[in-house]
This record gives C-alpha cells, structure tokens and sequence, in this order.
C-alpha cells in the first residue's frame, strides 16, 4: 500500500466509478449489493487510472492492479494513513438533525483564517469519509468531516479513519430508529464521538442547553467548550428572532462586547447551529468580526432551511430529509412566521421501523392544531391515515402532487415543503 500512496501523492486523486477516471487517479474496487468495481477494473486503467486497488483474487497479477483482501477496508485504512501523514487538524460533527448545516457554517467561519476542506453534499458514511479526506486539496489545515450514521458502531468507525482533534454533536432525537432501536440507541451510537474524544482527553464543544448532551458526556463536562444560552456557556447567544430570517446575538463568557448577527437562515433551530459555528471559530481564534460576517454571508443551499420568494408564493424549502424530530421544530418555525394563507406539502419519513406509524399519526395531529388552509401529504406512509377534512389530500408520489398543483395552482401562501430525501419534494418547486 506504500507504492500505492507513493502513486497517490502525485496526483492525489482517487475515485471509485469507472467512468470517472481523472489522468493518475488510484481506482479503489468496491463491492455493491447490485454490482462488483472488480469487473470494472481494466477499464479504469484504460481511461487514465495509474492503478486499480482490487481484491478479486483473479485480478491479482494483472498489470496495473494491485490486489488486497478488502478493497473497501484496504481504501478506510489509505484515507487513515493519509491524513496522519499531511497532520491535518480534523472537527468531527454528527447528529440527528442539523449536522450539514453546521458543518457548512463551520467551514465558512474556519475559512476566514485557514486553509479548509469539508465533507462534500452527503460523503459522510464509510465510503464518504473516506473519499473527503483524500480529495482534500494539498496545503489543507483543517477538514470538517461530517459523520452519518443509522446504526450502531459506525460513528466509532469514523472515528478511528477521520481521527478527530475535536468534535460535536448537534443534537439527539427521532432518527433512523430503524437501525438504532430506539432514542436510546440513538444516543448511545452518535456518543460514540464523544468517547473517542474522551479516550484521547481531547476537546469536546457542546450545546450547554441541550440535556441530553449534558448526560451523554457525562464526567468530561467539565473540559467541554460549551455554547448556549445561560451565562455558564463560553459562547452565549441571546436575542434570537425569526422574521422570517433568523437573527440573535452573541458574545464571549467574560467579554463586554455584544455581535449581533442576521443570517439568511430561517428556523429558531438554527440558533443552535450558529452557535456551534461561533464557539469552534473562538476556540481557533477566529477574529470575532470574521466569526459575524461568516454566519451571516451563508447561504442555506441543498433544500435545507431555504426561504424562497417564487412571486406567487413564499416557500419554506426543507426537503432535504426528515425525522420526527426535525418536522416538529419544522412545523414550530413555519407557524411562528407570520401569514395569512398557510400550505403544508409534507412527504412521509422514511427509516422508523415499527414506530412509523405512530410518528406519522403524532404528525397529523399536530398539523390538525396548525389549522393550515391546505395540507399536502406524500408517500404511503399518509395513505391510511388521511383525515376526512376539506383541503387535505393524500398524494402517491411527488409527481402526482405536482400534476395537480399544475391543475389547481397555488396564490399568495406561506408553503412548507419537507420530507424525508426519497420524497425528492424539491421537484415541487418548479410547479410553485
């Protein structure tokens, strides 16, 4: 694996599809449940790979490849040593919800006084983490990595290939509860960053409103580099408000000096992403005024916390995912903000096991007491419980909403578009 780094550092590119084949890249053959990279090895060398890591013991002496065991572990182990070898400085962030968002503000605050690489779109699994820290750009200080995870252990296995310098966790709630069992599970399987930060005594930032954090942390509270409301807090944010952009602000524990901050953000849960943002760019002494005009230059992208002004409507695109916990503070937001027509497109949860039924049933309930004037539920998971009440309407797909949306178009509305990422509810908008 030496000669392969050797091979590696020269172009530093890596890639796993065959059909993109960068001149000098190293092509890494992993196994899908509907394919093998193996069977596409030769290609990649033809279209510009320098080598093709494979582990088909029939490819073991064939020019170009260079066989391992385990392809997959063999790219985990590659994306370890490399990033030991540069000396990067690693913020590890996971979470239910959240977790992009502040990853994106993370990096933009970073940027302001180092050279940054992050987790592109969603690399944040097995494969991703993998693939973020070997696309890094040479002369990287620091990479935030973002960690996903829908079951136990996974969290620790990122871990051991990102090797962290500091982390946080966004938050704990109703998510892939599928994989995890229960909250409990949840808990314990994002925790699993704090342990490892734990083990190696490093610094741990943590929402000092957040309970559950409080306990997942346990004894090490007393290093945590905290943000939150209260005066404890190293960070303490105040005066937050959503009109429906949301704004607050914030000063150091012990400084006189008061930041006030408007993002392009909306959601009163985004303070706590912001927050987090502030207190990593204090703790790498980011200059405060930086820190400011960071947060308050992003621009939410990827259908996450997006207000958009169509001339007919104003549409409160969240569709990037959804879980019980991120459509109860969703539907928080969207009746805090003012309107006179309300209009709710919601696509079903996905990854809830034998609690989706009755999560979805919670939801209906709650967007009953909202009173909105029309209600659009996506997805068999609405199919059986649709309530007999004018202006609510079941949809199979998203395709079908927006035929009818097309038929009976919508004027003047305040519009909430969320759903869990296999609704694809952002393809509604060319209809809005």
């Amino acid at each position: 694996m030496e000669k392969v780094y050797q091979h590696y550092l020269k172009s530093r590119k890596v890639t796993i599809d065959s059909r993109n084949c960068p001149a000098g890249s190293i092509y890494f053959a992993l196994k899908g449940e509907r394919f093998n990279g193996n069977d596409f090895a030769r290609d990649a060398l033809a279209k510009g790979c320098e080598l093709a890591v494979v582990d088909e013991v029939a490819l073991k002496n064939e020019e170009g490849c260079v066989w391992v065991p385990d392809a997959l572990v063999a790219l985990q182990q590659f994306a370890a040593h490399h990033r030991q070898t540069t000396g990067v400085q690693v913020v590890g962030i996971t979470g239910s919800n959240g977790k992009t968002t502040t990853k994106e503000l993370l990096a933009q605050v970073l940027s302001k006084k180092y050279r940054i690489w992050f987790t592109q779109g969603n690399l944040n699994n097995h494969i991703g983490v993998p693939l973020t820290l070997l696309s890094m750009p040479e002369g990287t200080e620091l990479v935030v990595v973002e960690m996903g995870a829908n079951h136990l252990g996974e969290i620790a296995e990122l871990c051991e290939i990102s090797q962290p310098d500091c982390g946080l966790i966004t938050n704990v709630g109703k998510a892939h509860i599928e994989g995890f069992g229960s909250v409990e599970g949840v808990k314990t399987g994002k925790g699993e960053l704090y342990r490892y930060l734990n083990q190696h005594d490093l610094p741990v930032f943590v929402n000092w409103d957040n309970d559950h954090l409080k306990e997942m942390l346990g004894n090490a509270c007393e290093r945590a580099f905290k943000y939150g409301s209260g005066e404890a807090s190293d960070v303490n944010g105040d005066g937050a408000l959503v009109a429906p952009f949301l704004s607050f602000s914030w000063r150091r524990r012990g400084a006189g000096e008061t930041h006030a901050v408007k993002t392009q953000l909306t959601g009163m849960y985004n303070l706590e992403n912001a927050l987090a943002a502030v207190a990593v760019g204090v703790f790498y002494k980011v200059a405060d005024s930086d820190i400011s005009e960071a947060i308050s230059t992003y621009q939410p992208a990827n259908h996450r916390s997006q207000i958009i002004d169509t001339g007919n409507n104003k549409v409160i695109l969240d569709a990037y995912n959804a879980n019980p916990s991120s459509m109860a503070v969703a539907l928080d937001n969207f009746s805090a903000v003012e309107a006179t027509k309300r209009v709710v497109i919601l696509g079903g949860m996905k990854e809830l096991g034998v609690e989706s039924e009755e999560e979805h049933r919670t939801l209906i309930h709650r967007l009953l007491q909202l009173q909105v004037d029309l209600c659009f539920l996506i997805g068999p998971e609405f199919k059986q419980l649709l309530p007999q009440k004018q202006g609510w309407f079941w949809f199979e797909s998203c395709l079908s909403l927006i035929s009818h949306i097309k038929a009976h178009p919508i004027q003047q509305a305040l519009i909430l578009v969320k759903g869990s990422r296999a609704n694809q509810l952002e393809k509604v908008m060319e209809a809005l």
